[in-house]
């Protein structure tokens, strides 16, 4: 009994930060500020790191986004770094949101298999159309088109509500190579500037397509850890280092940004 309580708890503690005209609020105060209010509509936002940044770290920074957007009816999409999976995501962001909105709000793309069943995983590995090379018979590609569409419209809600994509690069490039990535993550910048959504796009060290996903992205914003925490740098629009730290008055998922110490 003490488990479901706690989480119930947890997942009423978040107040969603009220987005301002044309712009989504990134659910910290700190960064918002910065970016002038948060992040653009119909925008793509990179977040470029070393391999000093885990998992940890991008849940800190990047879980008050998701419960912003959750916590006002909004969907999210999400292509998950290759050292995470569905469960595991679930079950740690499930810790300040209940799993019913969830589950009812999220969908994570799989291009393995991984995760088979739950209704929050699209899963469109080898055997069941991956699309382009992977899907080699037009009925591999109709069933991954027909996968994706009813994801979007899931996330979307009843009232067509714009929704978060997060995309890690490295699952796109591993999988597809880097021109096949390119090309993706170019129709899909179009269609989330033309819907309105907030694309979040995670990219890792040593990618081939670095150099064309920046070209794309609208905004950049530069992560590594070193001894006082997770930095973050704002390369557009340019801001200098800041610590991302818990919220010290309210605890997480709240976040606070504290200039980086000389």
């Amino acid at each position: 009994m003490r488990g479901p309580a706690k989480t119930a708890h947890k997942a009423s503690g978040w107040k969603p930060i009220p987005d301002p005209e044309g712009r989504y609020s990134t659910g910290i105060i700190d960064f918002d500020r910065l970016l002038g209010g948060g992040l653009a509509r119909g925008s793509l936002a990179l977040f470029a790191m070393d391999e000093t940044v885990g998992l940890e770290d991008l849940d800190l920074l990047l879980f008050p986004t998701f419960l912003n957007f959750l916590y006002q009816s909004r969907g999210m999409m999400a292509v998950l770094p290759s050292r995470d999976s569905p469960h595991g995501f679930r079950g740690r962001i499930t810790r300040f949101v209940t799993r019913r909105r969830f589950d009812s709000r999220v969908r994570v793309i799989d291009y393995i298999g991984e995760d088979e069943g739950p209704p929050y995983v699209v899963n469109l590995n080898s055997h069941r159309g991956l699309p382009d090379r992977h899907a080699t018979t037009p009925t591999e590609r109709k069933v991954a088109v027909a996968k994706m569409e009813e994801a979007e419209r899931v996330v979307q809600g009843g009232r067509k509500k714009t929704f978060l994509e997060v995309t890690a690069f490295e699952v796109f490039e591993t999988l597809l190579g880097v021109d096949k990535a390119l090309q993706m993550f170019f129709y899909g910048a179009k269609r989330t500037r033309a819907i309105g959504n907030l694309g979040i796009g995670l990219l890792g060290p040593g990618l081939g397509c670095a150099a064309g996903v920046r070209r794309l992205a609208d905004a950049e914003f530069a992560l590594h850890r070193d001894d006082v925490g997770l930095i973050v740098r704002g390369v557009r629009p340019s801001f200098s280092s800041y610590v991302v730290t818990e919220a010290p008055n309210a605890g997480p998922p709240h976040v606070a940004f504290v200039p980086r110490p000389s």
